[in-house]
């Protein structure tokens, strides 16, 4: 049941072929990622985006034109992820993006989802009432417990630590949202990364969300970190062991069972930094180890764009793109590499299960 690294292989073959899961004519909702603020609290051991207390933050400009430009999709449903850095320390530029997209005279009624990404420091109820009044779906990131959170997560304090209330820990107030949130009406899910060291915590996470009453799940293995053949197998077992758990009963709803985003490190997605470059969004999620992405991933700049459809690459191009920016034998490469593998096993772990126990293929969606 567990895949192989030949079958892993042979998955990821049959994935490039297909494509893309975002390209022709079934792909009915087209997304895309704006780069609020690279401040952030935290610095979590498993995020390669690179921080800055004090740098630039997207301008309303360029927000506006990130948006005008995701309207011009001829697709039936649009999604607009926010992200950094925490989004939600740019509360007014935040706000702004959500009147502008919400509202804007492009949309024609399409149905549009907006994904606030945080670590949930700044998750108030003042906010929260904000936040209720848009399309808005949380995507809360979260490590478990206050042990797992001391562990992948350091506080970070920048130059302006206002946010640390009363100095009450992080984690308190982390804990604190989570709870504000299964009050509120606005939705969430609680997505939870898992490094290598974590490699047999994963029914440890789907254990801890359920205990907290959380409504969604998504687990993922973190990328852009080199996993040993043992972990891997570790992991992919711990999910096998959750699928299974929750097909018999589910409390919560699992997004893993929808697998489509595998392998996770060939993300076909569109991100806008800052500055106002468009890139493919692993040249920001994996900067601070693999940098050369930021060129061989450039698509252009908002400025010299004016069509949205044509600017995703299939998963092949990705592929080699990412492949060849870096040298054969490399650390980087062979690191890019063993995740896609990794991806592919994930997914196919999950089409296996599914199979076995015969149930839908898209459960949840």
């Amino acid at each position: 049941m567990i895949p192989t690294a030949q079958e892993a292989e042979a998955r990821l073959r049959a994935t490039l072929a297909r494509g893309s899961v975002n390209l022709g004519a079934r792909a009915g909702t087209e997304r895309l990622m704006l780069m609020l603020t690279r401040s952030c609290h935290l610095r979590c051991s498993y995020c390669f985006v690179s921080k800055t207390e004090g740098g630039p933050v997207m301008p309303a400009a360029v927000a506006a034109r990130a948006i005008d430009l995701l309207m011009k999709s001829e697709r039936p449903r649009l999604e607009l992820q926010l992200f950094g850095g925490e989004p939600m320390s740019e509360w007014e530029r935040l706000t702004q993006v959500l009147e502008h997209a919400t509202h804007h005279p492009e949309r024609r009624g399409r149905k549009l989802e907006v994904i606030l990404t945080t670590n949930g420091v700044l998750l108030d109820e003042a906010r929260i009432a904000v936040l209720e009044r848009y399309p808005v779906v949380i995507l809360f990131s979260l490590d478990g417990d206050r042990a797992s959170h001391r562990r992948f997560r350091v506080v970070h304090r920048g130059p302006d630590a206002a946010w640390h209330e009363d100095d009450a820990p992080t984690y308190d107030r982390i804990a604190r949202s989570l709870a504000r949130l299964k009050r509120a009406k606005v939705g969430w899910f609680m997505n939870a990364v898992l490094p290598p060291s974590a490699a047999t915590e994963v029914e440890e996470r789907h254990a801890w969300a359920i205990a907290q009453g959380v409504p969604r799940l998504q687990l993922n293995y973190a990328v852009g970190m080199r996993w040993t053949e043992e972990q891997m197998q570790q992991y992919l077992v711990g999910l096998r062991a959750v699928l299974l758990a929750d097909h018999e009963r589910s409390e919560l709803q699992l997004f893993n069972w929808m697998s489509d985003c595998e392998p996770v490190v060939l993300s076909d997605d569109l991100i806008v930094d800052v500055d106002g470059t468009v890139l493919h969004d692993g040249a920001i999620f994996l900067e601070r180890s693999f940098g050369r992405l930021k060129e061989t991933y450039r698509r252009g700049h908002l400025d010299g764009l004016d069509a949205f459809d044509p600017l995703r690459w299939s998963l092949q191009t990705l592929y080699e793109v990412m492949r060849d920016t870096y040298p054969e034998g490399s650390e980087e490469r062979g690191i890019l590499l063993q995740n896609m593998r990794f991806g592919a096993a994930v997914d196919l772990l999950i089409q296996r299960v599914t199979q076995e126990l015969g149930r839908p293929p898209s459960r949840g969606a």
